[in-house]
This record gives C-alpha cells, sequence and structure tokens, in this order.
C-alpha cells in the first residue's frame, strides 16, 4: 500500500466519524487511481516492487526486452516440449532488458519465463512524501463523497455568468500537478536483434 491505515489516521483528513474499513477502501481506490493516471500500472513503474511472472519470447540472442522494469531477478527458465531449463544464475538484468551471458535465447513464442520484482528502479519500495499526500487527498475526496475523481461525473455549483474552471483530473490543482510530475511516458524501445545479415542488407530495398 502506498498510504496505510495508521499513516492516514495520522493525517489531517481523519475523522472519527470514519470507519478503519471505509478509509482502507477509500485508500486502495485512491492508490488504484492514482498509478492508472499517471500510467505506472500500465508500464509497471511501480513505487513499491509486484512480484510477476512474465512469458515472453525467445529471441535468438542474448537479450530479451521486458514489459516492466526489473528491480530484482529471482528465476528464468527456457521452457521446453519436454521440460524447463533453469538458467538464474547466468542471467545479468537492467531496467527493461535481461541479458543470458552463457548463450542466446533460442527464438520461440512464450519460451522463456522470467519471475521477479518489477517496479520503478529509482524509489525501488520508498513512496515519495507528496505521493502520500495526493493518495491520501484522493482517498479523503472518496469518503466525503463531495464529488467523484478522474473522469467521472462532477457535481459544480456556479453562477452561470461564471466562466468553467480549468480542467482537472480530480477536482484538486495540487493533486494534479503531483500527478503530472509522476505520470509516466511510454517506454521507447530500438529493436534488440542487433545488425541485420548481409542477406537482409541486400534484400531490403525491395521490402
Amino acid at each position: 500500500m502506498l498510504v496505510h491505515l495508521d499513516e492516514f489516521k495520522a493525517s489531517a483528513y481523519w475523522k472519527d466519524s470514519f470507519s478503519d474499513e471505509q478509509v482502507e477502501k477509500a485508500l486502495s481506490y485512491a492508490e488504484r487511481r492514482f498509478y492508472a493516471l499517471t500510467k505506472r500500472e500500465q508500464y509497471g513503474y511501480w513505487f513499491e516492487p509486484k512480484r510477476c511472472i512474465l512469458r515472453l519470447d525467445g529471441t535468438g540472442t542474448s537479450l530479451l526486452q521486458l514489459a516492466y522494469p526489473l528491480v530484482n531477478l529471482v528465476d528464468v527458465r527456457i521452457l521446453y516440449a519436454a521440460g524447463a531449463l533453469l538458467i538464474t544464475d547466468f542471467c545479468r538484468f537492467r531496467g527493461h532488458f535481461l541479458h543470458y551471458v552463457a548463450g542466446e535465447f533460442p527464438e520461440g513464442v512464450m519460451n522463456v519465463q522470467v519471475t521477479g520484482d518489477f517496479g520503478d528502479p529509482k524509489w525501488n519500495g520508498t513512496v515519495p512524501d507528496d505521493v502520500k499526500e495526493a493518495v491520501m487527498r484522493l482517498a479523503f475526496m472518496k469518503l466525503r463523497r463531495h464529488y467523484r475523481i478522474a473522469g467521472e461525473e462532477l457535481l459544480e455549483r456556479r453562477a452561470p455568468d461564471q466562466p468553467p474552471p480549468p480542467v482537472t483530473y480530480t477536482g484538486d490543482r495540487e493533486v494534479d500537478g503531483i500527478i503530472a510530475t509522476y505520470t509516466i511516458k511510454p517506454p521507447v524501445f530500438l529493436d534488440i536483434r542487433g545488425p541485420i545479415s548481409p542477406e537482409e542488407a541486400l534484400g531490403s530495398d525491395e521490402l
């Protein structure tokens, strides 16, 4: 959890009228919304690493591209019809890439299984204070039920001659700013298979 129940209770947002169950549900909701709005859930940039098992296509090279950034490698196996070959001790990783230092990942479809802890390597288990603040504010909004969060229906009360306020994700512009600060852009990768063969180069004009 990005914010625990005890942390919320110790904050200025706690009210005696809130039950523990209500707060835990609101914090869980707020965390999901924060990760969705910052696109961190989509690209695996969790502040607290998550254990995942990925099935990847072998490339025929010593490199594999991972969907999420890896912060701790647990297990790597090459999968064959007759069984699996454990190669964890012969693999090294950096971010989105896994290197098989003792050979090549055989080319295939979902024939390499990688188990590890994935998340944002910049934070790796540490949740920034402003992220905690944003999550607590989102949870507080949910608990007070003043309005719904991020793209859901918003009840506004203003004079007819007043212009609408600037667009906001959450109804709280400071939280919007924190979300913008931690939003992830889609990772951009190069083809990791290396230079094409001379035969491919000769025929490239015809492709």
